[in-house]
């Protein structure tokens, strides 16, 4: 199983981590796990919290993001972005 990196704003995580609910154990447990980095982004530090998962978790997260009509989806897909090259 591939492991997706997604990287997301700290507003969009919590946007996503309210909208997944301690109910969907595994996505929620998978988001509790991120880690907050700062980032070089446009020539300004940026704080950008960093999620790794299964493709699979990937893909629930971006069907929640997109049920919610979340931000975050703009960021689940283009993590997912490169897999669909392969």
């Amino acid at each position: 199983m591939m492991k997706i990196l997604i990287e997301m704003a700290p507003e969009h995580y919590d946007g996503l981590l309210n909208g997944v609910g301690a109910q969907q154990r595994p996505e929620y447990r998978t988001l509790k796990n991120g880690v907050v980095v700062d980032r070089q982004i446009e020539g300004e530090v940026r704080r950008v919290v960093e999620v790794v998962c299964d493709e699979s978790v990937a893909q629930k997260l971006l069907a929640t993001a997109e049920s919610l009509r979340l931000p975050a989806v703009v960021d689940i897909r283009k993590a997912l972005d490169p897999l669909r090259d392969l």
